[in-house]
């Protein structure tokens, strides 16, 4: 089983780049990964965390179960919400746009969209004042994701 020492050499972008590396929760994203599956970019999106391997991308997203009479949510871990091989993926890009919630308060989309062989995918990475991702971290997301990718 994957520990935590998985990810002694990830960058770790966006809000991550300033959050204390918990090794609890590093382990529990190292469960995701194949035995030879190297992560190299940890970046949190909305509602979970981005991990982009050697591999795959995997949004993980926590896995609550509902327990008792009161439906007390446990938390039991991490859950692959989506995986994307590296491999079919042709373009990344970023964007910010402007958004209304239902309140009609003025937030602001941060998102990256995938391209891939099997159609477009797209990461919502926050939705609030302002856009959390910058450019540096998207270039080092992107070069992550298409270094080495055939064409």
């Amino acid at each position: 089983m994957r520990e935590a020492d998985a990810f002694d050499d990830t960058a770790f972008l966006g809000l991550a780049r300033s959050t204390k590396r918990d090794p609890y929760r590093l382990s529990l994203f190292a469960h995701h990964l194949a035995p030879d599956e190297r992560p190299l970019i940890v970046l949190p999106v909305q509602g979970g965390t981005l991990l982009v391997t050697d591999d795959r991308l995997l949004e993980l997203r926590a896995h609550l179960e509902v327990h008792g009479a009161w439906n007390v949510k446990q938390f039991q871990g991490y859950a692959v919400h989506q995986a994307i091989e590296r491999r079919i993926v042709r373009d990344v890009s970023h964007e910010v746009r402007p958004a209304e919630d239902a309140a009609g308060t003025r937030r602001t989309e941060d998102r990256l969209l995938v391209t891939t062989d099997r159609g477009p995918a797209e990461f919502l990475v926050s939705k609030g004042p302002q856009a959390t991702l910058s450019e540096q971290d998207f270039i080092m997301f992107r070069n992550a994701v298409l270094a080495l990718q055939p064409k």
